[in-house]
């Protein structure tokens, strides 16, 4: 079988290639993927790919996961496919296999160390923080939807010798996982005997520490000990916010780091362009690799993590109870999930009663009473996102394109109803628009509501997906 590239005229038979035809051509096509991605996708995806397979009619490329394997069929099989039907002049189905590699951490299967020696890991070293008060492990994460691409980044930043990029920006609302993945990290390093060349802190904890190293006149030794770090960890960025010399010295800090190849690793409430007050340079730098958002659980993870959850303080519940519970708690945070558990489980023991539905409902409804839940802007942009079927990215976009222009509109107003949140914060996360922007298109929404009888429906019915039961009305408002 003859096959043609970029390159030129190969020779190999049907069905497995010739590895080095196979890595001619797939060398092209890299070449060409690269071109057409952004270089943290290239690199994420496309880099540790491999071209296994090429037939008449289809090709198979190797990756190194059934996620990947899943997420690249998904979202890239069309750019791969036009690029190799390009190299090989003719047209071919792409198909990806999981291909088995030999761990980098080969600790990863060795059963888990005691409760005692766990707490001695997590108090080792001045390195070390541990907000929890536990050891927080990425084999214990539970990965869905909402969370794979942040998972899957961590796991490559532990990649060796090293990773596709030395960045990464995990961001997300309050209790979705964003402390466990950092202190996943840093107790993956503790393990392979590493601890002193990894330091995980939170923004607060690093701030402090600077200001009492300059209390005590020993800047420099502070300095040297976050700057020879080969892994930095820092949680809850957004602490950072409004500290115009806090932010400086840890420009610095990053800077030292980034250009020796370190691993820096952030994460915090938002995104670095919608922190408050953070220097256009640092956020520049923070957003210089991998940037990954962490959503709220979807119905699926959310029956994993409270099984997970149930499962870890020894409690076993019925498929039925647990499946009851998400419904109940899915798009919350998994803090709540915990909270629920720890009543459901309380109440049974006082009581002596066995946990069932009826058991739960009574104390959901007692939980529901006590707190009503709270609307955040994100609720309001993935239900305005999914009516309009746009992307959540097309709603924060500075661009105003026409289609656009409307949802966006509803987007502030619905946040100015339905949140305590500012002018200023809304038009921050809607597209980084002015305070008086996000005025002005609540001003229209509220005049159109007047006369348009389908937006007052519509603003009603989104009003009702975002906070079920509100006695706030939309247009009570609208005539304000």
């Amino acid at each position: 079988m003859f096959c043609v590239s970029r390159r030129g005229l190969f020779l190999f038979p049907p069905g497995d290639c010739v590895s080095a035809s196979c890595e001619n051509i797939w060398e092209d096509v890299l070449s060409d993927i690269e071109g057409r991605v952004s270089p943290a996708t290239f690199n994420l995806w496309f880099r540790n790919a491999k071209l296994l397979r090429l037939d008449k009619d289809a090709c198979t490329i190797g990756v190194s996961n059934s996620y990947a394997a899943e997420w690249l069929k998904k979202h890239f099989s069309a750019v791969v496919g036009k690029s190799l039907s390009a190299s090989l002049d003719r047209e071919v189905e792409v198909k990806f296999s999981v291909v088995e590699t030999k761990r980098p951490d080969p600790k990863r299967d060795v059963p888990r160390k005691d409760a005692r020696k766990e707490k001695e890991a997590c108090k080792k070293a001045s390195t070390s923080y541990v907000a929890t008060g536990k050891v927080l492990r990425l084999e214990e994460f539970v990965v869905g939807p909402s969370n794979q691409l942040a998972y899957m980044s961590a796991l490559e930043m532990l990649r060796e010798p090293a990773p596709s990029f030395n960045t990464l920006f995990i961001y997300g609302s309050v209790g979705l996982g964003k402390t466990h993945i950092l202190q996943g990290i840093y107790n993956r390093v503790n393990e392979n005997g590493h601890a002193d060349k990894a330091i995980y802190r939170p923004a607060e904890h690093w701030t402090n520490e600077y200001i009492s190293a300059i209390k005590k006149r020993c800047v420099e030794s502070f300095r040297n000990k976050y700057r020879r770090a080969d892994v930095l960890l820092i949680d809850d960025v957004h602490f950072l916010s409004n500290k115009s010399g806090i932010q400086e010295e840890f420009l610095h800090t990053f800077n030292t780091l980034y250009h020796s190849a370190k691993r820096i690793i952030f994460a915090s409430d938002a995104h670095p362009k919608l922190i408050k007050k953070l220097k256009q340079s640092l956020a520049s730098r923070m957003m210089s690799g991998m940037v990954a958002e962490i959503h709220p659980p979807d119905y699926e993870t959310s029956v994993a993590i409270l099984r997970a959850k149930a499962g870890a303080s020894g409690k076993e519940m019925p498929a039925e109870v647990l499946g009851y519970m998400a419904e109940r708690l899915q798009n919350r945070s998994v803090r709540e999930f915990e909270s629920a558990l720890t009543v459901v489980t309380a109440v049974a023991e006082a009581y002596r009663k066995k946990v069932n539905i009826s058991l739960v409902r009574d104390v959901f409804c007692g939980m529901s009473s006590a707190r009503p839940k709270k609307v955040r802007i994100e609720d309001i942009e993935k239900c305005v996102a999914e009516h309009f079927q746009i992307g959540n990215e097309e709603l924060r976009s500075s661009k105003k394109k026409r289609s656009q222009i409307l949802p966006i509109h509803l987007c502030c107003y619905l946040a100015r109803l339905h949140t305590a949140a500012s002018y200023q914060e809304i038009g921050c996360h809607f597209g980084n628009r002015r305070h008086s922007t996000c005025m002005s298109a609540i001003k229209k929404i509220k005049a159109r509501l007047k006369e348009d009888k389908e937006l007052r429906e519509l603003v009603e019915n989104l009003s009702e997906a975002i906070r079920p039961g509100s006695s706030r009305s939309a247009l009570n408002v609208a005539g304000n």
